[in-house]
């Protein structure tokens, strides 16, 4: 089991509970509070997790984002990214413009994703009267991605996502853990976007296609190079010692090969403008058939991941 799974797991095991559960009989605080951040900061401990993906809660929702962001996890304004299960999602109810960014109403868990529908697990819902935070409960709750409530996202950086199957490569394999690879891409008519590390995240945003590839690893060396769109591969680039592409020509193909060290290979994929789907896992390159490249000419790719497999 993944520390998300678990994460989601033990979240599901919270509906039906209230906030004196969760404030006074999980966390000791003494009193019942708004405590839809204190549900998550109770899961959280409970799956050990304190410090590895949030920052103990110290006030409103908002605090877990502010301590957390760039350490623990990545914050993230609707919109930029696609949620997924096991990201905290976060309300603001209006604008607040003497708040900064992170400050929010409401914060709860996404257990699923479907299209514009996404399905929660939140604490301190649905109470009445003055007494609201000690008759609402952690409930699973349907909401619509395009509501304008609907915020901001934060992803822990799950450290263990990737479980062997031996079905999405050619052969089997497991996750190494000794080598890290680090990646980001810059968007057609837009900016380079953060780092992305291992399968943490993905590199890109939905329907956006991408103009440029910088990556590294954290041993050894990585070469990778592009193709663009109704145009030819560009030459090699190794490392962070250039970018691979041409900012304004778009991409429909990545090749990668990593070098210097042996027992160990580079395995990416990536999606395509218009699709919700990745295409399969490419391991290193060639120039013989179309398993040699991640991509499909023609078309536009919008988003890419990368990680570095025992062989």
């Amino acid at each position: 089991m993944t520390d998300r799974e678990k994460f989601l797991n033990t979240a599901k095991g919270y509906i039906g509970t209230n906030g004196n559960f969760v404030c006074n009989t999980k966390l000791k605080l003494g009193a019942v509070y708004d405590w839809c951040a204190f549900s998550v900061s109770a899961i959280m401990k409970d799956c050990g997790f304190l410090g590895k993906y949030i920052k103990e809660v110290e006030g409103g929702a908002g605090t877990i984002p502010r301590y957390s962001d760039g350490k623990y996890g990545q914050w993230f304004r609707k919109g930029t990214k696609s949620p997924q299960a096991g990201d905290l999602f976060f309300l603001r109810y209006s604008d607040y413009p003497t708040q900064d960014k992170y400050f929010c109403d409401h914060i709860g868990i996404v257990e699923s994703v479907s299209g514009n529908i996404i399905t929660t697990l939140e604490g301190n819902v649905d109470g009445w009267g003055s007494n609201w935070a000690e008759t609402s409960s952690f409930k699973r709750k349907t909401r619509y991605l395009s509501d304008y409530i609907v915020y901001a996202f934060y992803r822990p950086y799950w450290q263990n996502e990737t479980k062997s199957t031996g079905t999405d490569s050619k052969t089997n394999t497991s996750t190494a853990q000794s080598i890290d690879a680090v990646y980001q891409v810059h968007t057609a008519g837009g900016s380079w976007l953060p780092n992305v590390r291992n399968l943490e995240d993905y590199a890109g945003l939905e329907n956006h296609p991408i103009d440029g590839v910088m990556a590294g690893v954290s041993k050894s060396n990585i070469r990778y190079r592009v193709k663009l769109v109704g145009g030819v591969w560009l030459p090699w680039v190794t490392d962070r010692t250039d970018y691979a592409g041409i900012i304004g020509r778009k991409i429909d193909g990545i090749q990668m090969e990593l070098t210097g060290v042996s027992g160990y290979d580079v395995e990416y994929r990536v999606s395509l403008v218009g699709t919700d789907k990745y295409l399969p896992w490419v391991r290193g390159y060639n120039n013989v058939n179309d398993d040699g490249y991640a991509g499909i000419f023609g078309r536009e790719i919008d988003k890419m991941q990368v990680r570095v497999v025992k062989v």
